[in-house]
């Protein structure tokens, strides 16, 4: 079968292919930049709480638990973040021995740490486990939250050298190596 397709001078030829006509390729165009700008929208509105796309911009995986936010990383210790008293509590733990067991050299050697930390608090819970928690005061703020985040990193760095002194009165370690930093 033979297709008729106009000749520009008003007339139709016989032969040949269609060619497809400009106001359809314009169409098909339209269609795929309204398309394109639908799921480029969609994707926007599904962003994260920016202090997770924070933590996660850090190295850490992060999930919802209880009333707060985990957030474990292969090389760092694991954290526990919540919002108190009008501020963001950070806190991680350490599986400790019998807190009889010398305690006056425990609370020695976290002691002297505490006078090496910028923000991170170290205290003995009943049991004998090892705490860390900072406070940073206020909602978060990218600039804040992230020198709020190098102090306590370099407070890790403090605990991570002093694992020596803390090792007596601490469980070992499941892998056998001192706490991240």
């Amino acid at each position: 079968m033979e297709v008729l397709r106009k000749n520009g001078r008003g007339g139709c030829v016989a032969g040949g292919t269609p060619r497809p006509q400009p106001w359809g390729l314009a169409i098909v165009y339209g269609l795929l930049f309204l398309f394109g700008c639908g799921v480029t929208y969609a994707e926007s509105t599904t962003t994260k709480e920016p202090i997770i796309e924070h933590l996660e911009f850090l190295g850490f995986e992060c999930d919802r638990v209880e009333a707060g936010l985990r957030a474990k990383h292969l090389s760092k210790i694991h954290l526990y973040f919540t919002n108190a008293f009008g501020g963001i509590r950070v806190q991680t733990g350490f599986p400790g021995k019998s807190p009889h067991l010398d305690v006056g050299s425990r609370y020695v050697v976290t002691n002297a740490l505490g006078k090496q930390l910028s923000v991170m608090q170290l205290y003995w819970s009943e049991e004998g486990n090892l705490f860390a928690m900072a406070w940073m005061p206020g909602r978060y703020d990218k600039e804040r939250f992230a020198l709020f985040m190098e102090a306590w990193d370099h407070d890790a760095g403090v605990l991570r050298q002093a694992y020596g002194q803390l090792q007596p009165f601490l469980k070992e370690q499941s892998k056998g190596s001192a706490p991240a930093s």
